[in-house]
C-alpha cells in the first residue's frame, strides 16, 4: 500500500505525546530551527508548556495534527498511535519501546505512516522542522541531502558532525520494523526538488522489490543513492549493486560521498588527477587509491610539457603529481598549474594538503591554495576537490565556504578515496536498477526439471559440458553457489580461491563479464566461463523459482568452452 509521507515531511502541525519535560527539549528544537506553526503538548494535567498551549488528549486536539511525535512505551505508545490514526493525524513517530506488528496495527492497517518503535526523530532543515527527541547540530539550508538511518546513535553523531555537507533532511531509526518502508519515504524525499542525493544506513534493506523501485525513482530523477551497511552478506551486496547504488563501510566515508554527489554528481570515469604538497603526499595518494580500485589518468604530452614551464623540466610530471614548487608561488601561477592538471583526461582532480601542517594550512596558506583553485575551476570548468589528510584539515566552515565556491571538500584522506570510489561505480556501466527473479512461494511443488537427473540433462543439452562426477579436469576452480533468499532473490555467489563477487538473476547483459573480471581469471577464462553460466541462469529461471540451491565448478577447458563439475541441486522445500 502506497503510503503519503507529504505532511510527515512538511509539517504544519505537530503534536507531542509525552512528559513535561520532554516537550519543552522538542519545542526548544523546533523553536532553534524557527518553526513557526502549530506546537500542540499533549500531557494531562498541565495547561501550558514551554509557553504552548497543552491538551489533555490527542482527541481534544484543535484540528488533526500533520505529525504526532510519541515518547511513550509499550501499550500507551500502542494506544497513542491508535488515537492518531483516528483522529486523522498525518504521521506518528515513536520514540518508545513498543511491539512494531501492534503500532502497525494501530497506525490504522497502514494508511498512516508510522516510524519506529526507537525512532528519534526527523529535521527537515528545508522545512524549519526539527521533530527530533535531543539536540542536533542542522541548521537550515535551501538545498542539501537526504539521510536515512535506523540507528539513533548514528544519527545523532551525523547531525553533529556533518563536515560541512549541507544536510536538508535527516531520519533516525525510521522506519523501524512496524512499517518496512524505508524505500517508500526515501522514494518521497527524492521527489523533492531541493534534495539533491540520498545516503541510507541500514542492515535490513527490507522488501527488494521496494527497494529497486527506489533505485528505479532515483535514476529516473538522476540523483544517486549510497548506503552505509557494515556487514559481509553478499545478498545485500548484490542488490545494492542491482539498483543501481553504491555501498560504503564507514560514516565518515558516506558524508564525504554526499558532499562529491551535492556539488557534481556521480562520476562518469574512473579517471582522476592529484597535486599533492610533498612527494611522499603523492606516493600516499598513489597507494590508498590502489587498495580502492581508482585510477590516475595519465599526464599527455601537452599537459607535461606545459607544466615543465612551470615546474621545471627537472621535476616528476606524473600523475598524482608533487606541486609543492608551485604553493610558494602568486595565485595566477599556482591557478595555471591546477588549470593544466585539470585539462586533461581526468573527471575530477584533487588537491592534497598535508593538513594539519601549519605551513600548508594556515589561514594565509588556505586562502591562498582556495583561490587559485576557485580561479581553476572557473576556467577550466572542470570538478575540482581539495583535500585535507586528516580530517582536522578541514575544519566546517572552511568546508562550507568551499561548497559555496562549488568546489568538493573532502575531510580525511582515507575516508575522502573511499568516497571517490563509491562515486566511480555510481557512474559504472551497471548504475541501472533492473528486476529480480525471485524464488517460488514457500510450499510450491518444485518442477520435475529440479531432480539432479534432470538437471544434468538439461544442462547438457544447452550446451554446458558436464564432466562425470569423478572427474577432476585441470586449471584454476572457479565454484558457483547460487541460493535462494527471499531476501534478495537468486544470489549467484563466483568464487576463486579466497576472492568472492556476488550477483542477482537475472544477470543483465553486460554483468556476467563484469563480475567474472574482477576475480584472477583471464580474459579468454572469463569469455570462456560466460556462456555456461548463462546455461545455468536459463535453467533456473525455467524451474520457475524452485530450485532453492544449486553449486557447481567450472574449468576453463578447450577454446571457448568451459567444463563443469560437481553439480549438485536442492529443490525449494527438499
Amino acid at each position: 500500500m502506497t503510503r503519503d509521507f507529504s505532511r510527515l515531511l512538511t509539517p504544519r502541525s505537530i503534536a507531542l505525546i509525552g512528559t513535561e519535560l520532554w516537550c519543552r527539549g522538542v519545542i526548544d528544537n523546533l523553536r532553534a530551527m524557527g518553526f513557526v506553526w502549530d506546537i500542540w503538548p499533549v500531557v494531562p494535567g498541565c495547561r501550558a508548556v514551554a509557553g504552548m498551549r497543552a491538551f489533555e488528549s490527542i482527541e481534544r486536539l484543535p484540528a488533526p495534527p500533520d505529525t504526532g511525535f510519541v515518547e511513550a512505551d509499550g501499550d500507551s505508545a500502542v494506544e497513542a498511535v491508535r488515537a492518531l490514526a483516528a483522529r486523522g493525524a498525518g504521521a506518528a513517530l515513536c520514540a518508545g519501546r513498543a511491539d512494531p506488528r501492534a503500532l502497525a496495527a494501530a497506525a490504522a492497517a497502514g494508511r498512516m505512516p508510522v516510524l519506529g518503535p526507537g525512532c528519534q526523530g526527523i529535521i527537515n532543515a528545508l522545512e524549519r522542522a526539527p521533530v527530533w527527541d535531543g539536540t542536533h547540530g542542522l541548521r537550515p539550508v535551501k538545498r542539501g541531502v537526504a539521510i536515512l538511518t535506523r540507528s539513533a546513535s548514528l544519527a545523532q553523531t551525523l547531525s553533529m558532525q556533518r563536515r560541512g555537507l549541507p544536510i536538508a533532511c535527516l531520519v533516525a531509526a525510521a522506519p523501524g520494523a512496524a512499517q518496512t518502508g524505508i524505500a517508500r519515504l526515501g522514494e518521497a524525499l527524492l521527489q523533492d526538488d531541493r534534495i539533491t542525493a540520498l545516503g541510507i544506513q541500514a542492515e535490513e534493506l527490507g522488501d527488494p522489490e521496494a527497494f529497486l523501485a527506489l533505485s528505479q525513482t532515483a535514476e529516473r530523477l538522476g540523483k544517486p543513492v549510497v548506503v552505509l551497511r557494515a556487514g559481509d552478506d553478499p545478498g545485500a551486496e548484490a542488490l545494492i549493486a542491482r539498483g543501481g547504488m553504491a555501498r560504503l563501510r564507514s560514516p565518515e566515508a558516506l558524508l564525504e560521498a554526499l558532499k562529491v554527489l551535492h556539488v557534481v554528481g556521480a562520476l562518469p570515469a574512473n579517471a582522476l588527477a592529484a597535486l599533492a604538497c610533498t612527494g611522499g603526499t603523492a606516493q600516499m595518494v598513489r597507494d590508498l587509491a590502489a587498495r580502492h580500485g581508482l585510477r590516475f589518468a595519465p599526464f599527455s604530452e601537452a599537459q607535461r610539457h606545459a607544466l615543465a614551464q612551470d615546474l621545471g623540466a627537472g621535476d616528476t610530471l606524473e600523475n598524482p603529481l608533487d606541486c609543492s614548487p608551485a604553493l610558494r608561488r602568486s595565485t595566477p601561477r599556482l591557478a595555471r598549474v591546477f588549470s593544466e592538471v585539470m585539462s586533461g583526461a581526468a573527471v575530477l582532480t584533487l588537491v592534497v594538503l598535508d593538513c594539519p601542517r601549519e605551513d600548508l594550512c594556515d589561514d594565509e596558506s588556505w586562502q591562498h591554495v582556495a583561490e587559485a583553485a576557485v580561479a581553476a575551476r572557473t576556467r577550466v570548468g572542470m570538478p575540482l576537490a581539495i583535500v585535507s589528510t586528516l580530517p582536522e584539515g578541514m575544519p566546517e566552515a572552511r568546508a562550507e565556504a568551499l561548497i559555496g565556491q562549488k568546489l568538493i571538500p573532502l575531510a580525511g584522506l582515507a575516508a575522502g578515496l573511499e568516497a571517490l570510489a563509491a562515486c566511480v561505480t555510481l557512474g559504472g556501466p551497471l548504475r541501472h536498477p533492473a528486476p529480480l527473479f525471485m524464488p517460488a512461494a514457500p510450499g510450491t511443488p518444485p518442477q520435475p526439471g529440479a531432480d539432479p537427473a534432470v538437471a544434468r540433462a538439461t544442462l547438457a543439452a544447452k550446451g554446458l559440458h558436464l564432466l562425470p562426477a569423478d572427474a577432476e579436469p585441470e586449471g584454476p576452480a572457479l565454484l558457483l553457489h547460487l541460493t535462494a533468499d527471499p531476501a534478495y532473490g537468486y544470489v549467484m555467489t563466483f568464487a576463486v580461491g579466497a576472492a568472492r563477487v556476488s550477483g542477482l538473476l537475472p544477470l543483465r547483459e553486460g554483468e556476467a563479464q563484469a563480475l567474472l573480471s574482477a576475480l584472477p581469471l583471464t580474459r579468454e577464462e572469463v569469455a570462456a566461463v560466460v556462456p555456461a553460466l548463462l546455461s545455468v541462469q536459463d535453467y533456473v529461471i525455467a524451474q520457475g523459482g524452485s530450485v532453492a540451491e544449486l553449486e557447481l565448478g567450472f574449468r576453463p577447458g578447450g577454446p571457448g568452452r568451459a567444463l563443469a563439475s560437481g553439480l549438485r541441486i536442492r529443490a525449494g522445500g527438499g
